[in-house]
């Protein structure tokens, strides 16, 4: 085993609130991630910060942001979770692994100044940091895990700090109203940063936001929708794009990118993992993987994935957390979607090997779909997606060939 294993290793035995069976609230606050990095000599001041935050669309705006500013000349560093099939990919410089050895100092760094109570998101949230900043990048951009006000990543001072949207989930952590999400999310806002959300915000949650704003003496911006012309092939992407261009157009120099410095960029540079990206199975098929989990987002994907194979025989394979309230989102599929077309057939998988995933058992009444013992892609359909779990999705991903079309 090499030293970044035997790291990561260290690192995995840590408390790990995404991937555990118990109540995630049970330690979420910031001291404990604040003490880490002053031992870290305040590495979480090193490097001016976009943070983002938001119910979806975070980690789709975090890479535009990050591409955007890299398309520009400038070395950025990006921090995103939960990663697809590699633990590195949570940590990329202009869109590349960091060297391992690179990787394995920061991560040595970091343990050594681990008191011991920090949980494995506080430690990796910190290593990114410190492999930015020893990297010489001039910027980083910032995904959170959950919520936002008690988040590892919110003891940064940020330059910006943007809120993608809000919509219920994790309600066992952040609440159960529109209102008290956006206050967790929210709380993200610092005062000087340049505050920015997304379009479509409801009312209820914009209110709560506009009042974390003036606490803060801000004033967000909301992202307008992109110049006439352009188009991308999901609504909810084309909002994400909009809004990580309005932040991109809005930063202070050297910072600031042109605001068709997305758009110009061709489409496989574009091209998100797990963001409706087609691959192929060994037997030809295609395969769409979407890591869509919200009404919104799952909507906007089976739209589009019906409008794009209308002639094939198609298949959904559906993963879902066990705090998503399954058949509220199978009533709103269907109310959205209208009746299910005959050439579709459908599956329930578990999400992954997450301890959290809804039993297939469980959920496949919602959807009218057959359950899965297992994860695997069915036989049959000429086209399936998979969609509603990070963690399906990049379990599956990896039984499936890069496609270009």
């Amino acid at each position: 085993m090499n030293r970044l294993d035997t790291l990561w290793t260290e690192l995995c035995a840590r408390t790990d609130y995404e991937s555990c069976s118990r109540p995630r609230a049970a330690r979420f606050r910031l001291d404990t991630m604040e003490k880490l990095v002053e031992r870290l000599e305040d590495v979480h001041r090193s490097l001016p910060v976009i943070h983002v935050a938001g119910s979806k669309g975070k980690g789709s705006v975090s890479h535009y942001l990050a591409k955007g500013m890299a398309a520009a000349g400038l070395k950025v560093g990006l921090y995103a979770s939960p990663h697809l099939s590699d633990w590195r990919e949570r940590l990329t410089i202009n869109g590349a692994f960091a060297e391992d050895e690179a990787l394995a100092d920061a991560l040595q760094k970091v343990l050594a100044a681990s008191a011991g109570d920090e949980t494995f998101f506080d430690l990796l949230t910190a290593t990114a940091m410190v492999l930015f900043r020893d990297a010489d990048c001039q910027i980083m951009v910032l995904e959170t895990g959950l919520g936002g006000r008690s988040d590892s990543t919110n003891v940064v001072v940020p330059l910006a700090a943007v809120i993608t949207s809000i919509e219920l989930e994790h309600v066992d952590v952040l609440g159960d109203t529109l209102a008290a999400i956006a206050g967790e999310k929210g709380g993200i806002f610092k005062h000087e940063a340049l505050l920015f959300a997304g379009a479509g915000i409801a009312p209820e949650a914009m209110d709560v936001l506009e009042r974390n704003a003036a606490e803060v003496g801000g004033q967000i911006q909301v992202a307008p929708p992109l110049h006439p012309g352009y188009s991308h092939v999901l609504a909810h992407m084309e909002s994400n794009m909009a809004l990580a261009t309005t932040v991109l157009r809005d930063l202070p120099r050297p910072f600031a990118a042109g605001a068709d410095v997305l758009t110009s960029l061709p489409a496989a540079a574009l091209q998100l993992p797990g963001r409706w990206e087609h691959r192929r199975l060994a037997d030809g098929r295609v395969v769409i993987f979407d890591i869509a989990h919200s009404t919104d987002s799952l909507t906007a994907v089976l739209r589009a994935f019906r409008e794009s194979f209308p002639e094939q025989s198609r298949g959904v394979v559906l993963a879902l957390r066990d705090d998503k309230d399954h058949v509220a989102l199978g009533t709103c599929l269907r109310a959205n979607l209208g009746a299910r077309p005959a050439e579709e057939s459908w599956w329930t998988a578990p999400a992954g090997d997450h301890p959290r995933s809804a039993d297939p058992d469980t959920i496949a009444p919602s959807f009218d779909a057959i359950p899965l013992p297992k994860v695997q892609i069915p036989d049959g359909p000429e086209v399936l997606l998979i969609t509603g779990s990070t963690y399906l999705v990049g379990a599956l991903r990896l039984q499936t060939q890069a496609w270009m079309s």
